[in-house]
């Protein structure tokens, strides 16, 4: 038997179970396709999210973010971006050196193989759909916005998630420039991120046909060669509000506790975050004999406030972009995204500078 199964082996899952390794405990991952695997993210995150793996960013390749352009119809601005703060990683191998790092550190990889059935009793039961059967005492659900684990627990997610489409196309030497299109769609944004040999392009938006968003894509393409890479589209698993996301057994992490970023779209830096949470919860609660359904609060209590004021401000921020552009020069956006995505400033703070500086703008 297993002290802990950890269901999906994305950055929330692999992190967790290195955690979990770096206690001694007997971890299991079991990861539905062969690693590495290619997942569509754009793929950036920030220093922090390093900081919490106690892993430098040079071991993952990841690529140094300098600048951000802001790209509104015609009109361009753009700001510097403190020096190693913000990077953008290629997710296949990230995931698998992360995977990689909790399988030395003593967690075992069961892969190609899919979580079909939980069982639970004296302890939980896992069966997968090669005939597999595992037996543990705890159970962390890593199984991504459609997560099965979260269907067992209770926790459906049934309200519309948005969704992003992208390109990722080969690109010899990157400008180490994040842009960003705004106006394009409503309640959404354009990107382009640059990574080690390659660029990320995409669209992402809150409510929109599927079928428009190709269209609106094409004007940021048009400079790349593109012809024959494919158009992949992925969910994107915002935070709308706290469910539930533990029971006496169980526990739900990154993309399956939908807790993705609302305003940044940024969802590595949480699910690790997540995943910490969970260790640390999963920790105490074996030293104490205890229910691990507290993970529910105590995951909020971190993360509920900032994930909610994230949320009011994405309305604000892709509802007014116009308006929101003509202000951006009022704020240094290079340092503001840095300290965001590195937990130096908060949403709240950011909030309120945003509602002081509406009211002789907006009307």
């Amino acid at each position: 038997m297993y002290d802990v199964i950890v269901v999906g082996a994305g950055p929330s899952g692999s992190s967790s179970a290195l955690f979990l390794a770096r206690r001694g405990l007997d971890v299991l991952i079991i990861e539905r396709k062969r690693l590495p695997r290619y997942k569509v993210c754009a793929g950036g995150t920030s220093r922090y999210t390093f900081e919490l793996l106690d892993v430098p960013p040079a071991y993952f390749d990841a690529f140094n973010i300098e600048k951000i352009r802001v790209i509104y119809k015609d009109r361009e601005r753009e700001y510097r971006i403190p020096s190693n703060s913000i990077f953008t990683l290629h997710r296949d191998q990230f995931d698998y050196k992360l995977t990689q790092l909790a399988c030395q550190n003593g967690a075992k990889l069961v892969e190609g193989e899919e979580v079909i059935e939980i069982e639970e009793d004296s302890c939980l039961t896992v069966k997968t759909n090669l005939g597999h059967i595992f037996k543990t005492r705890y159970l962390i659900g890593a199984d991504g916005i459609g997560s099965k684990v979260a269907r067992f627990v209770g926790s459906n997610f049934r309200y519309r998630v948005p969704l992003a489409i992208q390109k990722d196309i080969p690109y010899k030497t990157p400008e180490p420039t994040i842009s960003l299109f705004m106006g394009l769609v409503p309640m959404g944004y354009g990107w382009i991120f640059p990574k080690n040999n390659l660029v990320s392009v995409g669209l992402g938006a809150y409510a929109f046909s599927p079928r428009e968003m190709p269209k609106l894509l094409s004007p940021i393409l048009r400079d790349f060669d593109h012809r024959n890479i494919p158009l992949l589209a992925h969910p994107i698993s915002f935070y709308r509000g706290k469910r539930r996301l533990a029971t006496e057994k169980i526990i739900l992490v990154g993309d399956s506790a939908h807790i993705t970023d609302p305003f940044s779209g940024e969802g590595i830096r949480n699910g690790i975050k997540s995943a910490k949470i969970a260790e640390e919860t999963i920790g105490e609660c074996i030293r104490r004999n205890r229910s691990l359904d507290v993970y529910t609060d105590r995951l909020y209590k971190i993360m509920a406030r900032e994930l909610f004021f994230a949320w009011i401000i994405s309305g604000i921020f892709y509802k007014f972009q116009d308006k929101i552009f003509n202000l951006m020069d009022r704020f240094d956006m290079g340092a503001i995204l840095s300290n965001l995505l590195n937990e130096k400033t908060s949403y709240s703070q950011i909030l309120k500078r945003l509602v002081r500086a509406i009211p002789f703008r907006f009307l």
